[in-house]
């Protein structure tokens, strides 16, 4: 890991697409730093063969960071894992990539892509509107981070024995945390507004088009008056909770019953 730090030209470099950096999360053991793996595919962009590639680990909440050299384009060296034991456990991490020209030591930035969101083990390949990630809380059992460049993320203690598996099936569990954490979310969401640039949108879009989309609110948001923005909150909340049907699930489990 290089901690050298030298003034870069940003000037005329190429967008890498999230789709060619693929970074999966590796969750810990208790007291155990995060860790995770990267493949990079950066052949179709043409960037000369001895231009390095480096990878940025970070926090902007809590001004952490690391970075990791990588080698070059035609020979990347990317480390097997990434433990990122000066990163904050306590959150949501994030990833920015950079190739960089190495001729004549101009630093130039070639090419980048920044606020890369890792999946998690259990993300499936895909990218999650609001992922679950487990982390050292000390005595704190849960929390939403929330950043406003970052994808919001519920985060879980990973000391509770078997939590994994129960916020995976646990009804009772899930009714009690999603609704919850979905309104902290939602309250961010309407009260700020997006500092995404015109290419990457933020993350509060996705939002707002998951309340469109999946709970069937033609309604916008409203932008003033704190009782209508309360009363928006509220029906997007209890419309979450119809269309997971965690009563319905509860209610099963009382009688006996299964539940998917």
């Amino acid at each position: 890991m290089s901690t050298a730090k030298r003034r870069l030209n940003y000037t005329s470099r190429k967008r890498i697409h999230q789709e060619h950096v693929t970074i999966q999360m590796i969750e810990p053991k208790p007291g155990d730093p995060l860790k995770a793996r990267v493949s990079l595919d950066l052949l179709s962009y043409s960037f000369p063969a001895d231009a390095a590639v480096a990878l940025d680990a970070y926090r902007s909440s809590s001004g952490t960071g690391m970075r990791f050299d990588c080698g070059t384009v035609a020979k990347p060296s990317i480390p097997e894992v990434l433990v990122l034991d000066e990163i904050d456990s306590g959150g949501n991490v994030l990833f920015r990539l950079k190739v960089i020209e190495k001729r004549n030591n101009s630093g130039r930035i070639l090419g980048s892509a920044d606020r890369i969101q890792p999946r998690s083990d259990d993300d499936n390949n895909q990218k999650s509107l609001f992922p679950v990630v487990y982390r050292d809380l000390k005595d704190e059992i849960w929390k939403v981070d929330v950043n406003y460049d970052q994808r919001p993320a519920l985060v879980l203690n990973n000391e509770i024995p078997g939590i994994q598996h129960r916020v995976r099936h646990d009804k009772l569990l899930q009714g009690l945390l999603f609704p919850a954490a979905f309104r902290i979310v939602l309250e961010n969401t309407i009260r700020d507004d997006d500092d995404g640039d015109d290419e990457a949108p933020g993350w509060r879009s996705d939002w707002l088009q998951f309340c469109r989309d999946t709970l069937g609110i033609g309604e916008e948001p409203p932008t003033t008056g704190e009782e209508a923005r309360t009363e928006w909150i509220d029906y997007a909340v209890r419309r979450l909770c119809e269309e997971f049907q965690f009563m319905k699930g509860i209610r099963k489990l009382e009688e006996g019953g299964t539940w998917q």
